[in-house]
């Protein structure tokens, strides 16, 4: 590097005794800052081209970020309204559950009163037609006692 031989250059010159000074050789220092003059404009447009790729490298990264976020931030919208969905989902099956035990339980109660008043209608049925079948037979021992007696009377 330029800089690196101004070094060395100034290291190897000859010191003047008891200044603290060196004798350096104006043509070739000349030479050499000329050089870097000329140098200093391609540093200076690699340090941008540099830069701008720098530049152009973040954009992109924070572009790629956002989208990133962006997906993201849907893909979590998307779990959530699945998620809203499946809770109400669960919700309505429960009451499907619930309203179908209440009906069930409805229904079991209604076939009971209906079983016990067949029930009690047969009962009562039952009952009308056993007295009948009683004062049949009270009417039948009635009329062979009668019969016997009016029989052992001839």
């Amino acid at each position: 590097m330029l800089l690196d031989k101004l070094e060395e250059i100034i290291d190897r010159a000859p010191e003047i005794p008891l200044t603290g000074r060196v004798l350096l050789d104006s043509d070739e220092l000349l030479e050499l800052i000329e050089k870097i003059r000329n140098a200093v404009p391609e540093e200076v447009k690699r340090a941008e081209i540099v830069s701008t790729e720098k530049d152009r490298l973040i954009s992109e990264g924070q572009q790629r970020a956002e989208r990133i976020i962006a997906q993201a931030k849907e893909q979590a919208a998307r779990m959530l309204k699945e998620s809203e969905i499946y809770r109400q989902a669960q919700q309505e099956a429960k009451q499907i559950l619930t309203e179908a035990h209440q009906r069930a339980q409805e229904l079991i109660k209604g076939s009971e009163e209906y079983a016990f008043n067949v029930l009690s209608e047969l009962e009562e049925t039952l009952n009308k037609t056993l007295k009948v079948v009683v004062r049949g037979q009270e009417e039948l021992k009635k009329d062979k006692s009668t019969n016997n007696a009016a029989a052992g009377s001839q």
